[in-house]
């Protein structure tokens, strides 16, 4: 199994090497909208999924692996931004046995914006529950520059949280759809609580 990371745009972060893997697969395991994305792009050369088999998640994405993986035959997982920052790469590393090859992730793609890299954030947040964003507050009390990706909870639970402890004064850096035309960037907490789930942030105390 192999998976690959396909960045916060495709058509401008899927590497050569990730091209080349799509073109010698099999099977093609993804969301059904990165696949509407990639399926006849045209970069080094078309990238044509006609005679592959193709698995997508809409539920369990370790039950979709388990599947491709009982096939037998060479897979490629393609996952939004670096497969291993929180992403799918993780999960087909624990379970099987998994090659990655990464990409751009979309905090890599944020920080760009400031000239910063990933040693200058000190905590990683994926926001799945109420106890996650405790723990964003809980860093931003502490001093610690934190990174953010929202998973099932939108941006706004975390702005109201900062706010009810009277951190209104932190320091915001949230990007949405980067490299894509209609990207959206913010700077400070109310432009973040207007931004989807799809998003990443970095709040510095």
């Amino acid at each position: 199994m192999e998976v690959v990371g396909v960045g916060p745009n495709p058509r401008l972060f899927l590497t050569v090497e990730g091209l080349r893997r799509i073109e010698e697969a099999d099977v093609v395991v993804s969301s059904e909208s990165m696949l509407r994305e990639i399926d006849g792009m045209r970069v080094e050369f078309e990238v044509d999924l006609s005679g592959k088999e193709v698995l997508t998640w809409d539920g369990s994405v370790r039950d979709v692996l388990d599947e491709a993986a009982e096939l037998g035959r060479r897979t490629v997982v393609l996952a939004r931004g670096d497969p291993l920052y929180m992403g799918v790469g993780k999960l087909a590393c624990i379970f099987h046995d998994a090659e990655v090859v990464p990409g751009v992730s979309s905090l890599q793609a944020l920080l760009a914006r400031e000239c910063m890299g990933f040693h200058e954030v000190e905590a990683h947040v994926n926001l799945h529950s109420e106890e996650d964003v405790d723990e964003v507050v809980r860093n931003v009390k502490d001093g610690r520059v934190t990174a953010v990706l929202y998973g099932k909870v939108e941006p706004a639970a975390v702005v109201e949280a900062l706010e009810r402890e009277g951190l209104t004064d932190v320091g915001v850096l949230a990007g949405e759809r980067l490299w894509y035309p209609d990207e959206v960037v913010a700077r400070d907490l109310d432009a973040l609580s207007r931004m989807s789930h799809f998003s990443v942030s970095v709040f510095f105390p």
